[in-house]
C-alpha cells in the first residue's frame, strides 16, 4: 500500500513539473550554454534563416510620481542560422510623443553570443551604439544594431518603457512573417479603473490563455489642496486599493506568416492582439467614455481643420472653373461627370495612403497635387460648388487591413473618396486614378467596411465578392490559300485588366505592347494589325484586336498546338500545400475562351483533348472545357467561373484541386499530322 502511495506521489510531482515547464519558456536573458547552439530541434520551418526562441512582453499599470504610468518590458531571443537572418540584429523601438510629454527606454540591455572552441563567447551592445531617429511629429526610434553577428550567433535584448498614454497600450504579435517563434508571451495587468476591449485576430490556437484577479495597492504623491481649493503648496501620499486583473496569452511553435497569393494583406492574418481604451471609471466620479460612436467620430472628422471644416466654407476661389466646367449640363449626373473628369484629368496624386490632409484645399486646388485626401476632399469642395450632394468616404484599402465595423478606430483608415448624389443615385468617385471611369473605384478599395463623412455617418460596404470580373476571348483560325494557318484574336479583358493595360500603353505605346503579347505565346506567331478600341473611354473595358499568323513547319508532319494559346493557365496560383489564412481574390473572376480551328486540307487530328466539366462546391464553381470536332472545324469552349472572391482556409484544399484539374487541361495539345 505504501509503495503504491509513494508511486501516485511520486507521478503527480513530475506532472507537476511539467506543467511548470510547459507554463514558462525556459529562456533566461544571458542563461546561454554550448547546447542552445544546436539547430537539430527547429523542426517547425527546416528552411527558416533565423528562429526567435522566446519573445516575452508585459504591460503593466505602477505607481508614478503623481499618477499611474504603464510599464512595458520586452525580451526577446533569436538564434540567427544564416546571412539571409541578419536583419533580426537590426532593432527599432517606437516611442510616442505629444506635447513635452514622451515615453521613454530604460534598462536597455543587448548582447551578442557566438559558440568559439566549445565556449560561448559574449559581446554587448555598447551605449554609443543607440540612436535616436525622427519617425514623424508623434514617434521617436531609438535604433540599434547588434555587434559581432555571423552565422550561428544567438542575440538577445530586453529593455523596459514607461508611458503616460494609457489610450496607447501595446499591442503584440506572437507570429513573424518570415521566421518561426518557439515561444511567444503576452502579459498585461490592469486595474479595475481602466476598461479596455480586445480585439484579436489569427489562427494559431492559444497554448495558454487565462486570467486572474486580485488587489493592488498603488501610492502617488499628490497636491494637498487648502481650504476652497486653494493650493498649500505641500505634497501628501495617496493611496488606493483596486481590483486588478492580469491576462496572460502564450503562442508556441508558432510557424511564419508567409506571403502568398490572394491576400489583402497579412496583416489582417498575423496572430495578433491590440487594445482600445474603452472607459476610465473612478470611485465617486461618473464614467468617462472613450469609444466614439461612428456620428461622434464623423463629426470630429467634419470639424476637422485636417480634414473636413474648408468643406463648409465658400470656397469661391473654384466657382469659375465649376461654372465653366458645368455650362450647358442637362443633368445632375452630367454636371458630376464633368466636375470628376477634371479633377481625374489634371490632378496628380503624390501619396495613395494617408488618412489627413497636410495642406488646404485651396492650395491643392492651386498647384493640381497632393495626396489621395487632399485631391478627393478638392473634389467634394467642387461638387457641393456645382450644386450636388456630396459627401467624403473614408476607407482603408486591401493592403492596409480591416476596417472594425462595430467602432471607429482612425488609424484603420489610410483612404478617401467621394459620394454624389445625382439625379436619385449615389455614386463614389476617385479622382486620384487616371483611368477610372465615373462611378468606378480601384480594385485596391475593395476592402469591406466604409463610411460616410456625414451626420449620420452611414456605412458602405465595397466587397470583393460583390465586384464580378468578365473576361471574354475568341480565336478564329484557318488555313490561307498557302495553307498557312492563320488566325484572328479579339478580346474584351477584365475591366481591372484594362486599366492596367491603358497604363501600360501610356508608358511603353501599343507597338511594345503588342511585341509583348507575341512573346507570350508558347507557339512561334507573327502578328500583325493590332488594335485597341475604347482606350480613352474610362467607364468601360477595353477591347483589343489582331491578327497572326502560326509557324507551324515540321520535318515531321506534324503539329503542335496548345489550343488555349496566350490565355492558358499555365500554373497553380496556390503554390502552398497547406494554407493557414483566407484566399481573397480581388474579384470574382469569370473567364470565357472560344476557339475555332479549320484544319489544313492535308491535315487530319491525330491528338484532341477530351471535354470535361468540374464543379466546385455544389455549384459554387465551374470549369468547362468542351471540344467538339465536325468535320474538318475544331471547337473548344473554355470557362472558369466562381461565385465567390473570398474563401477560409478550410476550403483551401479544394479550390487548390480545382485549380489543379484548370491547368493540366489547359496544358492539354491538339495535334495535327499530314497526310500521307
Amino acid at each position: 500500500m505504501q509503495i503504491k502511495t509513494y508511486t501516485l506521489l511520486f507521478g503527480a510531482f513530475c506532472l507537476s513539473l511539467c506543467a511548470v515547464a510547459q507554463d514558462k519558456s525556459s529562456a533566461r536573458f544571458g542563461k546561454i550554454t554550448p547546447e542552445d547552439f544546436k539547430t537539430d530541434a527547429y523542426k517547425i520551418d527546416t528552411g527558416t534563416s533565423a528562429v526567435i526562441v522566446a519573445d516575452i512582453g508585459s504591460s503593466s499599470f505602477e505607481s508614478g510620481t503623481d499618477w499611474f504610468i504603464q510599464v512595458y518590458k520586452r525580451y526577446k531571443r533569436i538564434h540567427i542560422l544564416n546571412k539571409n537572418g541578419y536583419d533580426e540584429a537590426n532593432v527599432s523601438i517606437y516611442l510616442h510623443q505629444e506635447g513635452s510629454r514622451e515615453e521613454r527606454v530604460s534598462n536597455l540591455k543587448a548582447v551578442t553570443y557566438n559558440l568559439e572552441d566549445g565556449k560561448v563567447v559574449e559581446t554587448k551592445l555598447e551605449s554609443k551604439g543607440v540612436f535616436t531617429d525622427k519617425y514623424d511629429e508623434n514617434t521617436v526610434l531609438k535604433k540599434f544594431t547588434l555587434p559581432a553577428v555571423k552565422e550561428g550567433s544567438i542575440i538577445e535584448f530586453s529593455y523596459t518603457i514607461n508611458s503616460e498614454f494609457f489610450s496607447r497600450l501595446r499591442p503584440w504579435a506572437f507570429q513573424d512573417a518570415e521566421h518561426p517563434v518557439l515561444w511567444s508571451e503576452y502579459e498585461i495587468t490592469l486595474p479595475e479603473y481602466y476598461e479596455y476591449i480586445f480585439l484579436s485576430q489569427g489562427y494559431h490556437p492559444f497554448h495558454i490563455k487565462d486570467s486572474e484577479n486580485s488587489r493592488k495597492n498603488f501610492s502617488f504623491r499628490m497636491a494637498a489642496d487648502g481650504p476652497y481649493g486653494s493650493s498649500t503648496g505641500r505634497s501628501e501620499t495617496v493611496s488606493v486599493n483596486p481590483g486588478v486583473t492580469r491576462h496572460r496569452w502564450v503562442m508556441k511553435d508558432v510557424a511564419p506568416l508567409k506571403e502568398e497569393g490572394f491576400v489583402t494583406t497579412l496583416s489582417n492574418h498575423v496572430c495578433y492582439i491590440e487594445f482600445q481604451l474603452a472607459a476610465e471609471r473612478f470611485p465617486n466620479q461618473p464614467v468617462r467614455n472613450h469609444m466614439n460612436t461612428w456620428p461622434k467620430f464623423m463629426e470630429t472628422m467634419m470639424k476637422a481643420e485636417y480634414y473636413g471644416a474648408a468643406l463648409d466654407k465658400n470656397n469661391n476661389f473654384m466657382s469659375d472653373e465649376v461654372k465653366t466646367l458645368t455650362a450647358g449640363a442637362a443633368t445632375e449626373k452630367e454636371k458630376a461627370e464633368k466636375v470628376f473628369a477634371y479633377v481625374r484629368d489634371n490632378f496628380t496624386c503624390t501619396d495613395y495612403s494617408i488618412r489627413y490632409a497636410d495642406q488646404s484645399l485651396k492650395t491643392t486646388f492651386t498647384k493640381k497635387s497632393g495626396s489621395v485626401t487632399e485631391i478627393n476632399l478638392v473634389l467634394v469642395a467642387m461638387l457641393r460648388q456645382a450644386g450636388l450632394q456630396a459627401a467624403p468616404v473614408l476607407l482603408s484599402t486591401r493592403n492596409h487591413g480591416k476596417v472594425y465595423a462595430l467602432y471607429p478606430i482612425a488609424s484603420r483608415f489610410n483612404y478617401t473618396i467621394a459620394s454624389v448624389q445625382a439625379d436619385g443615385a449615389e455614386y463614389t468617385l476617385d479622382a486620384t486614378r487616371p483611368y477610372l471611369g465615373f462611378g468606378k473605384l480601384h480594385a485596391s478599395c475593395y476592402n469591406g467596411h466604409a463610411r460616410l463623412v456625414t451626420v449620420d455617418a452611414g456605412a458602405l460596404a465595397f466587397e470583393a465578392d460583390s465586384l464580378r470580373e468578365y473576361k471574354v476571348t475568341g480565336i478564329f483560325i484557318a488555313p490561307d490559300e498557302k495553307g498557312v494557318l492563320t488566325g484572328h484574336f479579339q478580346q474584351q479583358p477584365t475591366y481591372f485588366e484594362s486599366y492596367d493595360l491603358r497604363a501600360k500603353i501610356k508608358e511603353k505605346g501599343e507597338e511594345t505592347y503588342f511585341k509583348d503579347i507575341a512573346k507570350g505565346y508558347s507557339t512561334d506567331i507573327n502578328l500583325k494589325n493590332g488594335k485597341i478600341d475604347k482606350l480613352k473611354d474610362y467607364a468601360e473595358p477595353v477591347l483589343v484586336e489582331y491578327d497572326f499568323t502560326l509557324n507551324t513547319d515540321s520535318d515531321n508532319g506534324m503539329i503542335y498546338l496548345h489550343p488555349m494559346f496566350s490565355e492558358s493557365l499555365r500554373s497553380n496560383p496556390f503554390k502552398s500545400a497547406v494554407r493557414a489564412y483566407p484566399v481573397e481574390m480581388p474579384a470574382v473572376p469569370d473567364a470565357n475562351f472560344t476557339l475555332s480551328i479549320q484544319l489544313p486540307d492535308n491535315y487530319t487530328v491525330e491528338e484532341i483533348p477530351k471535354s470535361t466539366i468540374v464543379k466546385y462546391n455544389d455549384g459554387e464553381g465551374l470549369f468547362q472545357f468542351l471540344v467538339q470536332q465536325t468535320g474538318n472545324m475544331i471547337q473548344l469552349r473554355s470557362r472558369v467561373k466562381l461565385t465567390r472572391a473570398n474563401y477560409l482556409p478550410e476550403e483551401y484544399d479544394s479550390l487548390r484541386e480545382f485549380y489543379d484539374v484548370i491547368v493540366k487541361k489547359h496544358a492539354e495539345q491538339i495535334v495535327l499530322k499530314k497526310k500521307s
